[in-house]
């Protein structure tokens, strides 16, 4: 019988290994948990800088930005950046628009 591995499952597993190493008073094991979990979940990314200082000095615009991107990093990645890029012209172009959900329960006072 195969067992299926899911991000759930690898949680809980987590879990376990955090509770168990905290009992046995072992906080740098506990805290590992902690970081890899937060990981898993995507609230840590370990980045890692690609190519040389100056690399990216040269280049005059975001499609040759985009295009460094791409083939240093992969396609999925250069559409993140793509989307992210848009998004914040997006915003910058209609400053009458305030995020709510962003402050949801807050209140001007």
């Amino acid at each position: 019988m195969k067992t299926r591995v899911t991000v759930e499952s690898i949680t809980q597993e987590l879990d376990r290994i955090r509770d168990g190493a905290e009992g046995a008073l072992q906080y740098g094991a506990a805290r590992s948990a902690v970081e890899t979990k937060a990981k898993l979940h995507g609230l840590l990314v370990e980045r890692k800088e690609s190519g040389q200082p100056g690399d990216f000095a040269g280049l005059q615009s975001a499609a040759e930005v985009l295009a460094v991107v791409e083939t240093e990093l992969g396609s999925e990645t250069a559409a993140l950046l793509t989307a992210a890029l848009q998004r914040r012209e997006e915003q910058a172009s209609s400053p009458d628009v305030v995020d709510t959900a962003r402050d949801e329960g807050s209140m001007l006072q």
